[in-house]
């Protein structure tokens, strides 16, 4: 709903364009020109008693009235015409002047000399012309963004004589531009920051409320300046009329907080730093808890985290949020208390509401993933109370919750109906809360046994769950396809229809029969669904057939989006995978594990790359790259195809790297985690070493100063026995990652923290080395490679987590150099790129006798 229907906001500090208006004066005023100067001299007019038998008197004062008039009319014209332009330009808002900042800090200060007025002028513009709007996407990453500003000089405003008045003319035919900056550089109110005063004018005399903005250094001040000039734009522009994620703040006085937290966090994703894009998002949805298209963009970003569990309960959020104004949905959504809502109370968020239940059903057919992040844990280094298991529970139960909705619906996992007494069983078993979590490393034959039990009847739970959602939204998507017009381009039928083929074999995959091998026949999960389910194993056997699945797939029709291709080439990818937890073995008792082997296999993945290469060419260049970190890396769909020898070829033929493209291990994604991970403790102690290093050569320091510095060494080996203990929670790895920043400027650290590496299989194996030591063994596949590599890590955190405990007198230490030496220690211990020839055992060990007292 647009902010001007509701009352007490803040309205936008801009005032609205009125170029229609001013467009109808300008008609006016030239027709009445036009008329004073044409019609007298029309035959008609010539016929009138004044002008046959005109008059001494009359002659002069028509003369001199006519002249007049087309002369007022005129100017007038050219007035009105040269005003409707300028509210065009201030409508489209496309067009800023940026004059050079005036810089008031001291004459030959350091600062001044570093950066002058000039620099940062020329930056600001830079960042300003960076700011972007997005357009929401139903596969996770980036979506297509477009660039909504653009500076314009007024080169010809210092020039003299003749050719000053050349250009003022030449610009004339030019759009003018109808908002100008300024600025005054100013030092901070505090040692060590910076200030930026700016004033946005729209021309001619409107002025917004001045902006001060401070911060720490000037990239960040600039970034906050451009984003708050955006800000102030937005709400009075075109823009926010095309654009879905900010058309509810037409009118309104946009936050210039929740626009830079925005844009910072699309900026973080461009560089794979997720867990501040994550924190970023959530900064923004508290300033705007409604804009349901950050919410969709937090939910995708947390699916490339492999956070499944966290991602369906926020595309559940976002369902429940936009379904209010649809009655029947909301009836079965929320409850029946919702369904009389407005129908306006939707509007607007049609795109999102479809998104948001396209990927809730996607997010279920991952049962596996889902089952793997429900109650099990790889390691001990997460005791019950630490960040990521408390987080773990309270999702469990806000699922629990949330999913008693399909108690009342004959969801059948196998091919006869089941009792709703039966239903209400399986869902509290299946869904039991409180649950005690699995320690994989401690746990016992029995309840490993157990857990494989109940992790494959939650994948065949969540596979019905899939196939209902998917059947339920094609039905609707069919039956209100006006609605959803300005979807379209998002969401076609055709991509639905292969979406429900995908989670028909999802299902069949979680139904087959462990010994045996058999799948039973597809059966509808939706009642009112009129769709024709694909038979995609008419033999009942898992693997399907190539064959069959060809077919199934060419039925849907020819495919002429990313959408329709890339949910094709799932559905081949999909067929190769086993049929276990996260598409590997299944591991329980006498299971035989049937799959897609030689030419059958090989088949299946031509068609899957096939699709990918038909994705790509329909696809402009530019949005590639904003895919390809979820199609190289975190789709789970495509794990086993990412290690067959054609999808590195059109790997390589596609995005064309800088070295030959590797055969990736299915658990690749999670060896990134580990290395960003291990990268961050690493960092983090060679911030710390570096601050000791540095007082150590200093001056003496204070008592105060001195319990300053020992508290903040007690923080830091807090933050990393959290840091270690709930590796998998994004927010104490953003703790940690903000706690580096503020050392790091404290003491000048040159070093940064990067984001998530890409995977690459050199690294892998000399980590490995780095790891393991002499005795790591080479020539492995790098499935086992990856295993290994991930376990060692793991370990290793679980020894920080001991080592820290035990580490609680070395802050009372004086020994400044001692301190710097430790900390070097525990940053090599972490640094796996080592080429010493030791081992990390080896390197911990060092690390545990200079922390002895």
């Amino acid at each position: 709903m647009h902010a001007r229907r509701l009352g007490g906001f803040d309205q936008a500090e801009l005032p609205a364009a009125h170029r229609i208006r001013w467009w109808l004066a300008a008609v006016a005023a030239g027709l009445v020109a036009a008329g004073f100067a044409v019609v007298p001299y029309l035959p008609f007019f010539q016929t009138w008693t004044f002008v046959r038998d005109p008059k001494v008197a009359t002659v002069i004062t028509w003369t001199v009235l006519q002249t007049s008039v087309v002369l007022v009319s005129a100017v007038l014209t050219l007035y009105f015409v040269g005003k409707a332009r300028l509210e065009a330009a201030a409508y489209r808002a496309n067009q800023i002047d940026i004059r050079v900042f005036v810089d008031e800090r001291p004459e030959g200060s350091h600062d001044r000399e570093i950066d002058s007025a000039v620099e940062l002028t020329a930056t600001f513009k830079r960042f300003l012309n960076d700011s972007r709007l997005y357009t929401p996407t139903p596969v996770p990453g980036a979506g297509s963004s477009y660039d909504f500003l653009q500076i314009v000089e007024h080169a010809g405003d210092a020039a003299d004589g003749w050719w000053k008045a050349v250009t003022k003319v030449i610009r004339l035919a030019q759009p003018p531009a109808a908002f100008t900056v300024t600025g005054t550089v100013r030092p901070g109110n505090t040692a060590g920051r910076h200030q930026l005063i700016l004033e946005l004018v729209r021309v001619p005399r409107f002025a917004a409320s001045p902006l001060v903005i401070e911060d720490a250094n000037w990239p960040r001040v600039l970034h906050r300046a451009a984003n708050a000039v955006a800000a102030l734009v937005i709400p009075r522009s075109a823009y926010v009329r095309t654009n879905i994620h900010w058309a509810a703040w037409r009118g309104a006085k946009i936050p210039y907080e929740l626009f830079d937290a925005y844009q910072r966090a699309n900026h973080f994703i461009t560089y794979r730093r997720y867990d501040e894009a994550l924190a970023e998002y959530y900064r923004a949805v508290s300033l705007d808890p409604a804009n349901v298209y950050i919410r969709l963009e937090i939910a995708a970003l947390q699916e490339q985290l492999d956070l499944h569990l966290d991602a369906l309960a926020t595309y559940d959020d976002v369902i429940t949020v936009c379904s209010r104004g649809h009655p029947r949905l909301a009836r079965w959504w929320i409850g029946a208390d919702f369904a009389r809502q407005p129908r306006h109370a939707g509007r607007g968020r049609d795109v999102a509401l479809l998104i948001a239940r396209y990927r809730h059903a996607l997010v279920l057919g991952h049962g596996d993933s889902v089952a793997g992040s429900w109650w099990v844990r790889r390691t001990t280094a997460g005791v019950p109370g630490d960040a990521r298991a408390q987080r773990r529970a309270e999702l469990r139960a806000a699922i629990e919750l949330r999913f008693r909705r399909y108690v009342d619906l004959d969801v059948r996992t196998r091919p006869y109906a089941i009792p709703r007494e039966k239903r209400l069983e399986l869902h509290r078993r299946v869904l039991k809360v409180p649950v005690e979590e699995l320690l994989v490393n401690e746990a016992t034959p029995e309840q490993l046994a157990e857990y494989n039990q109940r992790a494959a009847e939650m994948r065949s739970y969540f596979g019905a769950l899939s196939q209902y959602e998917i059947e339920r939204l094609i039905e609707d998507y069919r039956r209100f396809g006006r609605r959803w017009r300005r979807s379209w381009h998002q969401l076609t039928n055709r991509a639905l229809d292969l979406s429900l083929v995908w989670s028909v074999l999802r299902r069949a995959m979680a139904d087959v029969e462990p010994v045996t091998g058999a799948v039973p026949e597809p059966q509808p999960a939706y009642p009112g669904s009129r769709v024709r389910l694909a038979d995609v194993c008419p033999d009942r056997r898992w693997p399907p057939d190539p064959q069959a699945l060809d077919d199934t797939v060419e039925a849907a029709g020819p495919r002429r989006s990313w959408e329709e291709c890339y949910n094709a080439a799932s559905v081949y990818a999909v067929a190769m995978l086993e049929v276990g937890p996260r598409g590997e073995r299944d591991l329980r008792d006498r299971a035989r594990n049937p799959r897609l082997l030689g030419e059958a296999r090989d088949e299946v993945a031509r068609r899957a790359v096939r699709e990918l290469y038909h994705a790509a060419t329909i696809s402009h260049s530019g949005r590639l790259p904003e895919r390809r970190s979820w199609v190289m890396g975190e789709d789970p769909d495509l794990a086993a195809l990412r290690g067959h020898e054609l999808f590195r070829v059109f790997e390589m033929v596609t995005f064309s790297p800088d070295r030959a493209a590797p055969l990736r291990p299915q658990r690749a994604h999670v060896w990134e985690q580990v290395g960003y991970v291990r990268q961050l403790v690493a960092e983090i102690a060679g911030c710390r070493a570096h601050f000791w290093r540095v007082h150590a050569a200093g001056p003496a320091p204070d008592g105060r100063t001195l319990d300053r510095w020992r508290s903040a060494d007690r923080d830091a080996w807090r933050k990393l026995a959290s840091l270690a203990a709930g590796k998998q929670d994004w927010y104490t790895r953003y703790q940690a990652i903000s706690a580096f920043r503020e050392w790091s400027a404290e003491c000048g650290y040159p070093g940064s923290i990067a984001g998530f590496p890409q995977y690459c299989e050199e690294s892998l194996h000399a980590q490995l080395r780095g790891a393991a030591g002499p005795r790591a063994k080479t020539g492995l596949d790098p499935n086992i490679v990856v295993r290994e590599y991930i376990r060692l890590c793991d370990r290793r955190l679980d020894h920080l987590v001991a080592d820290i405990a035990e580490l609680a007198v070395q802050s009372t230490i004086d020994d400044f150099a001692g301190c710097a030496e430790l900390w070097a220690a525990l940053g090599s211990w972490f640094d796996d790129d080592i080429a010493d020839g030791s081992s990390a055992d080896e390197r911990r060990e060092r690390f545990r006798k200079l922390a002895r007292p």
